[in-house]
């Protein structure tokens, strides 16, 4: 699409990762950020910030899972910071970075992103230090994360590539820490693990979600990175 793309370019938003700023560690092409979804017998519209920040208005969308959604989310402040006053919006991340929100002040709208890449309480669950070899997950743990969604609006979910180890994935059992020396642990195949983190995340939506307020999506499967 040489007409309406890019909708913004990379140099022009502060808030991609520097590690993710493909035109500034060198890419010699531009054509990847000219390409548009057309779904089959549908022409969808160009997107429009401010129809997009008005939708939002007084409202709270947020984006949970791991770095593939954290794309998801970055790219969609890029998008809509544009349109703001330097004086109209903030970004703010808490100290691990496993909560980030920006804000568009004139709106009242909150864009956030919380880093869960298990939507339940694992031993990776810190947004800088998180690169774990032997990784585990506790059970019935969805609340740990589930406390920073509540009363949102949009909820986008994403987990996936965190489960493929390609071994048994070993479940916290009890009340025990991560780092105590014995623990009582439990270990399931990644089918088996993964069914488990989906019917937690769904027994939440259920419970704790107004289904006349709030809309939910689950990203499943994504390319990776690379």
């Amino acid at each position: 699409d040489e007409l309406t793309r890019p909708l913004y370019e990379e140099s022009e938003c502060p808030y991609i990762q520097p590690q993710l700023t493909c035109q500034e560690h060198g890419r010699p092409d531009k054509e990847y950020q000219k390409w548009r979804w057309q779904p089959y017998g549908c022409d969808l519209p160009r997107f429009n910030a401010t129809l997009m920040l008005e939708s939002l208005r007084g409202k709270r969308m947020m984006f949970v899972g791991d770095s593939l959604n954290r794309g998801q989310y970055v790219s969609m402040v890029c998008l809509l910071h544009r349109i703001l006053p330097p004086n109209a919006k903030s970004l703010e991340s808490s100290i691990d970075q496993s909560l980030t929100v920006f804000r568009a002040k004139d709106y009242n709208a909150t864009i956030e992103f919380n880093w869960a890449p298990f939507l339940l309480e694992s031993n990776s669950d810190n947004a800088i230090v998180h690169r774990v070899d032997d990784r585990m997950v506790k059970k019935g743990s969805i609340n740990k994360h589930g406390k920073n969604w509540k009363g949102v609006d949009v909820l986008v979910f994403n987990t996936y590539l965190w489960w493929m180890t390609g071994r048994k994935m070993k479940f916290l059992k009890g009340k025990g820490s991560f780092k105590d020396a014995k623990k009582d642990i439990e270990e399931l195949t990644t089918e088996d693990a993964y069914r488990v983190a989906m019917k937690s995340m769904l027994k939440w939506v259920r419970k704790n979600m107004d289904r006349n307020k709030t809309r939910v999506f689950f990203t499943s499967m994504s390319p990776l990175h690379i």
